[in-house]
C-alpha cells in the first residue's frame, strides 16, 4: 500500500492538530476550576490578587496552546490562595 505525499501531510496535520486540541481541553478545564475558585466564599484580597494573576498568565499560555505553563500558572495562583487544584 502507497500513500501519496499529499495524504501523509494530511495525515500528520490532523494528527498535530488533535494534540493541540487536547492541550486547549486541558487548560480549559483547569481555567473552569480558577473560575469556581473565585466564587469561594469570603474570598480574601490577597486571595483573589493571587487569582486575578493566574488567569491573566494562564490565558496568555492559552492564546499559544502551551498547556504546561497554562497549567502551572493556574497551579501557583491556587496555591498562593490557599486552593489546590484538581
Amino acid at each position: 500500500m502507497t500513500h501519496g505525499p499529499l495524504k501523509i501531510v494530511l495525515i500528520t496535520a490532523a494528527i498535530g492538530l488533535g494534540g493541540a486540541s487536547i492541550a486547549r481541553a486541558d487548560c480549559e478545564s483547569d481555567l473552569l476550576q480558577l473560575d469556581a475558585a473565585f466564587k469561594t466564599p469570603s474570598l480574601k484580597v490577597e486571595a483573589k490578587a493571587s487569582l486575578d494573576d493566574a488567569k491573566v498568565k494562564a490565558v496568555a499560555a492559552l492564546h499559544k496552546d502551551d498547556d504546561a505553563s497554562c497549567h502551572k500558572a493556574i497551579d501557583e495562583g491556587m496555591n498562593k490562595a490557599g486552593m489546590k487544584l484538581k
